[in-house]
C-alpha cells in the first residue's frame, strides 16, 4: 500500500469515527428533549444541526468514492503553499522508489 493509500484511509477511518461520535451525540440529545418552555428551541436546534451531519456524511462517501488523485488535489488545495511542497516531495518519493 502506497503512503498516500495508506493516509486517504486514516483519514476516512478517522471522520467515521467523528460521524459514529456524532451519531451518538444526537442519540443521547434525542432521548435528553424535554417538552418544558425552556427546552422548545432544541427540537429546531437538532434538526439544524442533523442537516450539518448529513453533509458531513455527504463528505465522507465523496472521499470513499474518489479517486486518490482527487484526494492528493484536494489536500494540496487546503493545504496552501505547504501542499505544493509536500505533493513534490510526494512525487519524488514514488519516483525514488519506482528507481529502487
Amino acid at each position: 500500500m502506497t503512503k498516500i493509500n495508506h493516509l486517504v484511509e486514516q483519514n476516512i477511518e478517522r471522520y467515521e469515527s467523528h460521524l459514529k461520535h456524532i451519531d451518538e451525540l444526537f442519540e443521547q440529545a434525542s432521548k435528553g428533549k424535554n417538552a418544558s418552555p425552556e427546552h422548545a428551541d432544541i427540537h429546531a436546534q437538532i434538526a439544524n444541526l442533523k442537516g450539518e451531519r448529513d453533509k458531513f456524511a455527504k463528505h465522507i462517501d465523496g472521499l470513499k468514492q474518489g479517486t486518490i488523485a482527487d484526494f492528493e488535489e484536494n489536500m494540496i488545495e487546503k493545504s496552501g503553499p505547504m501542499g505544493i511542497w509536500d505533493a513534490l516531495a510526494l512525487q519524488l518519493e514514488k519516483l525514488v522508489e519506482r528507481i529502487k
